[in-house]
């Protein structure tokens, strides 16, 4: 593969069967552009002395396969909120290495960062008809860990209202972009287009209601409440005790050596019960078209 600097053994691209489950040498292609970016990624922190962690169904394939969960696509990381926002503030990736957050690249509104490889696709099928201008390579999710309430009944308005947020962020950008959803019925997208309007004459190119999440995220920040959250993804199953996720320390994820938090037992225990028992499942994205070999500029 031409696009990305990670030296790889051919080997690697061969189809093979983990766990039942057939891995094909397409999937081996996309798997090999994220550990490009994993390694890309680690590189950067191990310079910056930030510390970061796997997380996810990526810390679940780090300590039950060694690598990718076979069935898995994507990977994602979490940082605590002030080594991200040291990263997103040091951040110089060079091409064709794209750190996509919504200062860099207007639009992508997803409250968290995103390495991207920009000469390859990965375009959610959720979003494809809407065709969005911004970066769209294969990438790696990097998701802050934000402070929640300890009381429960305030934490499930807290998530409900950031999920609206940024509901309604991406709302009003396709409407900005002349990209209206289809799905709404003529009276609503009159009454919600209308209220558009005038906010966009108030606010020109800004976004209101991402302002308004990105506050929203942050506001608990100042607060020393027991448990951190990964409040993008805008469900308490992302939400575990600060002392959980502690010292890194170092495993083998394919061909690399990533870090994952020491207690990593009780965060999957938490986040997906009998973890230790392979359970095929979707990801989170729910169905991604890629394309290792082409910019997502060509399908644009």
């Amino acid at each position: 593969m031409k696009n990305i600097q990670l030296k790889i053994d051919p080997d690697f691209f061969k189809e093979e069967v983990r766990n039942d489950y057939r891995i094909s040498t397409e999937m081996k292609q996309i798997w090999a552009v994220e550990l490009d970016l994993l390694k890309q990624l680690d590189d950067f922190c191990q310079k910056h002395d930030l510390t970061y962690y796997l997380s996810g169904g990526s810390l679940l394939g780090a300590v039950r396969h060694k690598g990718y969960i076979p069935w898995d696509d994507d990977v994602d990381v979490m940082m605590y909120r002030k080594d991200f926002d040291k990263l997103c503030q040091l951040a110089d990736f060079q091409e064709p290495y794209f750190f996509q957050t919504n200062e860099t690249d207007p639009g992508s509104m997803r409250g968290h960062a995103q390495l991207r490889n920009s000469e390859t696709t990965a375009i959610l099928e959720s979003e494809r008809r809407y065709k969005y201008p911004f970066n769209q390579g294969i990438f790696i999710d990097i998701f802050p860990l934000d402070n929640v309430p300890d009381d429960l009944d305030e934490r499930k308005e807290f998530v409900a209202k950031t999920k609206h947020l940024k509901y309604r962020a991406f709302q009003y950008y396709r409407y900005c972009l002349g990209k209206p959803n289809e799905k709404l019925s003529s009276l609503r997208k009159a009454v919600l287009y209308t209220h558009f309007f005038f906010l966009k004459l108030k606010y020109g190119k800004r976004n209101p209601y991402y302002e308004q999440f990105a506050r929203e995220m942050v506001k608990y920040n100042g607060q020393k409440t027991k448990e951190v959250m990964m409040v993008t993804l805008s469900t308490d199953k992302c939400c575990w005790p600060r002392e959980e996720i502690d010292e890194p320390m170092r495993v083998p994820f394919e061909m690399l050596n990533l870090p994952i938090s020491k207690d990593y037992d009780k965060l999957l225990t938490e986040q997906y019960g009998a973890w230790q028992v392979p359970v095929k499942a979707s990801t989170l994205h729910r169905g991604v078209f890629f394309d290792p070999d082409k910019s997502y500029r060509e399908y644009l």
